[in-house]
């Protein structure tokens, strides 16, 4: 029998949360999981699923990304660690057993694992991972397996999949940001006043209100747009980058739009965000 949809808060600490049975499709949907569990308890509906269901001529990147444990009577026992999970935390626990893994959460890791294997239901869980410079948040499809018809000790199958990572989830604030951003790099002149930027990155709603399409063939110094042609602008955003944030209302004559402009030095570059605003304007550019 699969159990109904449950998810485990108060059991657990605040690391790992976790869902088990039949429901656990709807907590992810990353597509991977979402075809291992569908397949999963589609087999459960005849019979338990087996090892060789998942595990014989297995696609690469199942390989790559999925542990594989032998239930013991106290541990687990790593049959199989995946090789993009070792060189990402930089060691390999296969032939050992779960209670050698030095990690914070490995009770709650253990509690899990018992669940899923002792009532037969797949789980879900997310974590942080322990073993990595960069903060990154894991999904972990948990699917017991009979090792075979004729073999009833059970093998825990877990596939590993990366939610977000820094880079990507900056990318995505980047790239998704309702928000139109722009990213600009100084043009300095010989005693280094900051005179000009080249435009080096720009997301969609930046494009909308730049017009800058082609960058090959586009103008892309920063005072070239409008929106930065006038000096008492420009001074006034660049000349106080050392002190913070700097804003200004821009009403663009030739458009008829009033545009908040932020800008901000963050390292090298200069960080400028772009709304539509319909306050006063401070400065009227042609």
């Amino acid at each position: 029998m699969i159990s109904t949809f449950e998810a485990e808060k108060d059991a657990l600490s605040p690391q790992v949360r976790s869902w088990f049975g039949a429901g656990v499709q709807t907590v992810a949907s990353h597509a991977a999981v979402q075809a291992l569990s569908g397949k999963w308890l589609q087999i459960r509906g005849e019979r338990d699923p087996c090892l060789e269901d998942f595990w014989h001529d297995p696609p690469e990147a199942l390989v790559n990304y999925t542990i594989l444990f032998l239930k013991g009577d106290q541990d687990y026992t790593y049959m199989h660690h995946g090789r993009a999970l070792r060189e990402r935390i930089g060691f390999s626990m296969q032939g050992l057993r779960l209670g050698q893994l030095r990690t914070r959460v490995r009770t709650e890791l253990q509690a899990i694992y018992d669940r899923a294997t002792t009532r037969f239901e797949p789980a879900y869980f997310q974590s942080f991972a322990d073993f990595q410079q960069d903060v990154i948040l894991w999904g972990r499809l948990c699917l017991p397996l009979r090792i075979s018809a004729d073999d009833q000790r059970v093998a825990l199958l877990i596939y590993c999949h990366p939610i977000e990572d820094k880079a990507s989830m900056f990318r995505a604030l980047f790239e998704h940001s309702a928000t139109a951003i722009l990213i600009a790099t100084p043009v300095r002149d010989e005693l280094g006043a900051i005179v000009d930027a080249w435009i080096i990155a720009e997301n969609g709603q930046a494009a909308r209100l730049t017009g800058l399409r082609e960058h090959a063939s586009a103008n892309l110094l920063l005072r070239a747009l409008p929106m930065f042609s006038s000096d008492d602008l420009w001074h006034h955003l660049v000349g106080g980058l050392d002190r913070g944030v700097m804003s200004a209302l821009v009403s663009e004559q030739a458009t008829g739009r009033t545009l908040r402009i932020e800008a901000e030095a963050v390292g090298e570059f200069i960080a400028l965000r772009l709304c539509e605003n319909g306050a006063p304007p401070a400065f009227i550019v042609a």
